[in-house]
Parts: structure tokens; sequence; C-alpha cells
């Protein structure tokens, strides 16, 4: 659908590139292609040879190896070390202790949400070096059937005479040298924007902006401001449905916590931009020392902490953490399977 909104886009605006619908499938993630110097697009793509393959198979499977291992010993600890999550909504929690003093978490579940997190982190990092080494298989062949073909051709002729078999090449290319990681490092955000606009992964970001965003900010185009407001928050309730729905089908356990979740962040970015931007007069696009991310970091990332049993508590409550390293009982079920 958003392949066939860009087609309507360049049949009103010829300005518009769009490429094939197989050439978008890398695409999925806004600012996703990482080429240095995008007008010798077709450059970087030909100077990919086997032994670069190569090098980035070894690089991905090493760090796939490091991370199973790393993940495998953190879902063990997790599995045997899982607290008691009181079944009161934590933002119903937060309330009462605003309105009686009573204790609304404990320590410990903090630092297991962090580690909860932590681990889904390390889980779509892994995922995305397993990707590039299937892509990598797959590209192999190509790149050996390439080895005796004339490269002499100009750029115009491979544009006109491309077969499938090479936009495939291609993409697979753009895949593994050329496009970022699934995921960034969280961890590090300066920002809300910075958080779910680069850190955080991007799998349905363009879905909740042509879903939540664009329609809200576009009806209200006498009022740009309130628009942009309102689309910002319409999107992260969207997200924050979704989640929703899926702890009621995965986990059978139904609360509005992911949806006040995100609309907390949505809020939260809302606010923070206008206070850098429209107060402080620094923009999205403005450069920060490294002293001032330092600064940043110190201030949002401990507002997201505050915030994080929202969105990690139903997951505790309803996960089975599985670890493979408990050899004795994975043996046990599966001979008694």
């Amino acid at each position: 659908m958003l392949w066939l909104k860009k087609n309507y886009q360049f049949s009103i605006d010829s300005k518009i590139k769009v490429p094939s619908f197989i050439g978008s499938l890398c695409n999925w993630r806004p600012k996703s292609i990482t080429i240095p110097d995008e007008s010798k697009y077709q450059k970087y793509i030909d100077s990919i040879k086997v032994s670069d393959l190569n090098r980035e198979m070894i690089n991905n499977t090493t760090k796939l190896v490091i991370k199973s291992l790393l993940l495998e010993l953190l879902s063990e600890y997790l599995k045997n070390n899982k607290p008691e999550i009181p079944k009161r909504s934590y933002g119903l929690r937060v309330l009462d202790y605003l309105r009686t003093g009573r204790p609304f978490i404990e320590t410990y579940v903090i630092f297991f949400c962090i580690l909860h997190i932590i681990s889904a982190i390390i889980f779509f990092s892994q995922m995305w070096n397993v990707y590039c080494i299937i892509y990598g298989i797959i590209l192999r062949p190509l790149l050996f059937n390439d080895m005796d073909k004339n490269k002499d051709k100009n750029r115009k002729q491979r544009e006109e005479s491309k077969s499938l078999k090479t936009i495939i090449k291609e993409w697979l290319i753009l895949s593994i040298f050329y496009t970022k990681p699934l995921i960034g490092h969280p961890y590090f955000s300066t920002s809300p924007r910075d958080l779910w606009s680069n850190q955080w992964h991007q799998i349905l970001n363009q879905v909740f902006q042509e879903l939540g965003y664009f329609p809200i900010k576009n009806y209200f185009k006498n009022n740009k401001t309130l628009g942009r407001v309102l689309g910002i928050c319409s999107a992260f309730l969207l997200s924050g449905l979704l989640h929703d729905y899926l702890a009621i089908v995965s986990f059978d356990h139904f609360s509005i916590d992911y949806t006040i979740f995100f609309l907390f962040n949505g809020i939260l970015l809302v606010l923070w931009e206008v206070i850098e931007g429209d107060i402080l007069g620094r923009g999205k696009d403005f450069k920060d020392s490294f002293g001032i991310k330092v600064f940043k970091m110190s201030l949002f990332l401990p507002i997201e902490i505050f915030i994080l049993p929202l969105f990690v508590e139903p997951h505790i409550r309803g996960l089975y953490y599985e670890s493979y390293l408990n050899i004795y009982t994975n043996l046990t079920r599966w001979w008694s399977n």
C-alpha cells in the first residue's frame, strides 16, 4: 500500500523517484540506506566482491554466536528469578502512591524490567544477524555468476536491462552492506524522537504514520501546529492499541498499560520538542556536542525507566522465559513428547 501511494504521488509530482516494488522492500525503514554518496549508487553496489561477502558473513556469524550466548544466559536468569507482579496495573499503583503514599513498585522489579528490555534489544539485533546470514547465502551464487560477465556497460544500459535476478542481487547487497541494523542503541537515546525514530526498531513506523499521523495532520490544515500534535498522539495511540491487542491474544491479559505507555511517550515527545525546539531554539537537526548528549540522556532515560513497567509488566505476567541452557529439563520435555 505504501508503494502504491508513492506511485500515486509520482503521478502528481514527477520529481519523486519511486523504485520498483521489489527494490522498495529494503526501504521499509526511513533513512535506512547508508550509502555515503547517492550519486554513485551503482558504483557502491558493483564494488561488492565475494571476499567482501565472506568477511561480512564471518562478522555476522561471530556476532550471532556471542549474542545467542548472552541471550541464553539472560533468559536463564529471567526464568529463574521472575518477580511476582501485582495484578493491579502499574499506572493505578502510581496513582495510589500519590493518594496514600503506598510504594508502587520494588527496586528489583525495575531492575528486572530493564533486563527484560535488554533481552528484547539483543533478540532484535540477533535476528538482524540471522537475516544477513540468510541473505548472504542467497547472494553468494549471484556474485559468482557475475564474475564472468562484462562489467563495462554504462549505467543507462544497465538500468534498462535489469533482470529480476539483478534486482534481487542488488536488493541483497543493499540489505547486507548498506542498511542500518534492525535496532540501534535505545539505551543511548537522547530524546523521545531519537528513541522512536532512530534507536528503536522501525518495523511499523511508516504504517503508524500513514494510518495515524498523516490523516490527523492533514485534517487540521488550518492549524498545522494542532494537527502535528494530534497526529503524533494519534500515531502513538495506534501503537498502544496494537500492543494491547497483542497482549490480549498472546497472554490472555487485558489492560490499557500499553496504550498509556505509548500515549505518555507521544505527549512527552511533543513537550520535549516544544521546550527544546520552540523555547530553546534547538530544532531536531541541531547537532549536539558530546556533553549535551550526555546531559540529555541523563534527563530522558530516567523518565523512560520510570514508565518502563507499563510496557514490560504485561509481558512478565504472561510470558514464559525459555532457556536452552537448562538441558535436563528440555531433554525431559522433548523425551516425554
